[in-house]
C-alpha cells in the first residue's frame, strides 16, 4: 500500500472539497457570534457538530498542503510573517474600521449611536488573535522542522505530545505574576479575551496534517488507506461523544462544554477533531466522482477552497458593519440565518473587485 517513492503528488481533491465546506460553516457560526444572534437549539446543535471540525480543517489542510507545496523554507518563513501582518491588518480593517463606519453612518442620519461600545471594544479588537496568527506561527515552526529534516513519524509524535500536555499548559485562569510575561504567554496559550483561538491548542492539527500528507504522498491505494483509518477514527469519535454526553444531560450544558472544548481541547477532543477531519476526507474521496458530476457544486467547492484566506479575511468586515449599523442590538436567529448568504455574496463581490483591481494595476 506504500512505496518508497512519492507517487501521489497531485492535487488531493477531497481536501479541496473539505476546505470548500469550511467557509459556509464559518459564515453561519460567525453570523450568530458577531451579531449576537439568539442561540436557538438548532444553532447550538449546528455549532456542536461544526466545531468538531471548524478551524481543525483549515489548519490540518494547511499542514497537509505544506507537504505538497514547492515553497522553500525561506518562502515558508516569509509566508508566516505575512500572515502575522495579515492578523494585525485584519484586526484594524475587518473589525475596528467597520465598527466606526457603522456608527458614523448612524450619526449622519441622526440615529442613536453607541460610540462608548466602539471605544470599549476597540483595544481588544486591535490585539485580537485568531487563525491568521496561528497559521503564521505554524509556518515558522514548519520551516524549522523541515530544516531539521524531521521524519514523518515525529510529526505524529509531536502532535500527540501536544494533545496530551496542552491541558496543563493553557493559561486560562493562570498567571505568572508578571504582566508582560502573561501577555506574551497568553498569545500562545490563551486565557485572554482577545485570544479567540490559541496556538498551543491548534498546532497538533497542523502537525497531524503534515504527517498525514507525507503518508498520503507515498500511498498506492487511497481507498484502502481511508478504509483502514475509518474504524479507529470512528472509535475515537464515539468515545468522545459518549464521554461528552455522560457529562452533560441537556443541550445547553453540552453546548457550553463543546464551546470550551473547541477553544481549549482535551487530548481526547483534539484526537476526535482530527478523526472527524479524516472521516470527512475519506467520505469526500469516496464521493468525488458524484460531486464532480454535479458541476455547479464542484465548482463552488473548488472556488471556496482556493479563496479560503480571502473569504476568512473579508467576512468579519461585513458582519461587524451590519452589527454596528444595528447599534449592536442582539439579532434574531432568523436574521442571522438570512445574513449568512447575504454576507457570502458580499464577500464574493469584494474578492472579485479586489482581484480585478489588482489585475488592472498589472
Amino acid at each position: 500500500m506504500f512505496t518508497e517513492k512519492e507517487i501521489n503528488t497531485g492535487r488531493q481533491i477531497e481536501f479541496d472539497y473539505l476546505k470548500g465546506l469550511f467557509i459556509p460553516m464559518i459564515l453561519l457560526i460567525h453570523s450568530f457570534q458577531i451579531m449576537g444572534g439568539t442561540l436557538v437549539p438548532a444553532y447550538k446543535t449546528t455549532y456542536i457538530l461544526a466545531t468538531m471540525t471548524g478551524s481543525t480543517i483549515f489548519l490540518f489542510v494547511l499542514g497537509l498542503g505544506s507537504t505538497y507545496s514547492r515553497r522553500t523554507n525561506s518562502q515558508l518563513v516569509w509566508d508566516g510573517l505575512k500572515l502575522l501582518l495579515y492578523q494585525l491588518l485584519s484586526n484594524v480593517l475587518a473589525f475596528v474600521f467597520p465598527m466606526v463606519i457603522g456608527q458614523g453612518v448612524r450619526g449622519l442620519f441622526g440615529l442613536e449611536t453607541m460610540w462608548a461600545v466602539v471605544w470599549q471594544r476597540m483595544p481588544m479588537m486591535i490585539e485580537y488573535i485568531n487563525i491568521f496568527f496561528i497559521a503564521g506561527i505554524s509556518y515558522l515552526l514548519l520551516a524549522l522542522l523541515r530544516q531539521l529534516k524531521t521524519p514523518t513519524w515525529m510529526y505524529f509524535a509531536l502532535a500527540l505530545l501536544f494533545m496530551v500536555i496542552n491541558p496543563y499548559l493553557y493559561m486560562n485562569g493562570k498567571t505568572t505574576g508578571n504582566a508582560v510575561a502573561d501577555y506574551v504567554l497568553t498569545m500562545f496559550a490563551g486565557g485572554r479575551a482577545a485570544v479567540s483561538l490559541c496556538f498551543l491548542a491548534h498546532i497538533p492539527y497542523v502537525l497531524f496534517g503534515v504527517g498525514f500528507g507525507k503518508v498520503l504522498r507515498r500511498t498506492t491505494n487511497k481507498t484502502r488507506l481511508y478504509g483502514i483509518i475509518t474504524l479507529p477514527a470512528v472509535i475515537v469519535v464515539a468515545a468522545y461523544a459518549w464521554y461528552a454526553f455522560s457529562l452533560n444531560d441537556n443541550l445547553d450544558s453540552l453546548y457550553a462544554y463543546s464551546s470550551k472544548g473547541y477553544i481549549y481541547p482535551s487530548a481526547l477532543r483534539a484526537l476526535a477533531n482530527c478523526s472527524c477531519v479524516l472521516l470527512m476526507s475519506g467520505l469526500l474521496y469516496a464521493l468525488r466522482n458524484q460531486i464532480t458530476a454535479i458541476k455547479p457544486f464542484h465548482a463552488a467547492l473548488v472556488h471556496l477552497s482556493r479563496k479560503t484566506t480571502p473569504y476568512y479575511a473579508v467576512h468579519p468586515f461585513w458582519y461587524v458593519l451590519i452589527a454596528s449599523l444595528m447599534c449592536f442590538a442582539p439579532c434574531s436567529a432568523a436574521f442571522c440565518l438570512l445574513m449568512t448568504p447575504v454576507v457570502w455574496t458580499l464577500c464574493y463581490i469584494t474578492i472579485r473587485f479586489w482581484e480585478r483591481l489588482r489585475a488592472c494595476k498589472r
